[in-house]
């Protein structure tokens, strides 16, 4: 059951970069298709991720992926605000995975605390519904 536990954490992971990706390449394809400045896409492309995802996280108690596959986001001290899951979601999880370094940093702390980067510092557990 662990095991299933964890691929399905690292499918959720997989689904959030998806969606992320289809969502910032929709965004700017239509500003494209409307010729809109290079300048105000990437504006409107970076209010989308760090705005507009976070709040989408909030909203769903969790990512996008982690609401496909039925996970929620609990909180183990405190309540999840707005600058929680910005950090989290964005920060700590999204931009930091996608540095050699920080993933390796990732592999080896969980492997050593059987817990994510992210769930330590801000001090969440991810459960199944």
């Amino acid at each position: 059951m662990k095991l299933k536990f964890y691929v399905d954490r690292i499918i959720s992971l997989l689904y959030d970069y998806i969606f992320v990706i289809l969502l910032l390449g929709f965004i700017s394809l239509i500003l494209y298709l409307f010729q809109v400045p290079l300048t105000i896409i990437i504006i409107c492309d970076g209010l989308t991720y760090f705005i507009g995802y976070p709040l989408i996280c909030l909203k769903l108690q969790g990512s996008f992926g982690k609401s496909l596959n039925d996970f929620i986001v609990e909180p183990t001290l405190g309540k999840i605000t707005y600058g929680r899951v910005l950090f989290r979601e964005v920060f700590m999880k999204q931009l930091l995975y996608l540095t050699v370094i920080g993933f390796l940093f990732a592999v080896i702390f969980f492997i050593i605390k059987k817990e994510t980067l992210h769930d330590f510092y801000l001090k969440t557990q991810v459960k199944k519904t």
